[in-house]
């Protein structure tokens, strides 16, 4: 009987847990599409979670410049134009994990970087050493934002 009682209130717990769970919805920017097989983003709740965002031009169908200061500032244009098509800004993003191929790009990175994440930069992770099997990709961007309460 204690048993039965104790799996009733587990069940009535995991439900009342599935009742408060976030709504999940997949997020996309209209003017590009993902370059796979993927989500762009996915809001789980109040936070939006971005797939890596690269230095692809959708108008033109091509990479920016195999520079480190032009595919950071492209990459960073692609992942505000993403984030302002669903209500957010960069300044509603708190966590970045940015790939680098190059180490050596760290400087130049940075430099971009520091200009666009400027009032209140997220906390961040960088990775070098990365390889997508194209030379012509120097930088990925992944996110996650918050969605604020506007006053």
């Amino acid at each position: 009987m204690r048993t039965g009682a104790l799996k009733a209130t587990g069940l009535a717990a995991a439900l009342a847990a599935c009742a408060t769970a976030p709504s999940v919805s997949l997020l996309r920017d209209p003017t590009s599409a993902p370059l796979g097989p993927y989500s762009q983003a996915v809001a789980a709740g109040d936070f939006v979670f971005v797939s890596g965002i690269v230095a692809f031009d959708s108008v033109t169908g091509t990479f920016a410049a195999p520079e480190i200061g032009a595919q950071t500032t492209r990459a960073i244009a692609n992942l505000e134009s993403l984030l302002h098509a669903n209500g957010l800004s960069l300044d509603d993003v708190v966590k970045t994990t940015v790939f680098l191929r190059n180490a050596s790009d760290m400087t130049g990175m940075n430099a971009v970087y520091a200009e666009r994440f400027n009032a209140r930069p997220p906390a961040r992770t960088t990775v070098p050493g990365a390889d997508w099997g194209r030379p012509d990709i120097l930088i990925e961007i992944e996110a996650i934002a918050v969605r604020r309460q506007r006053r």
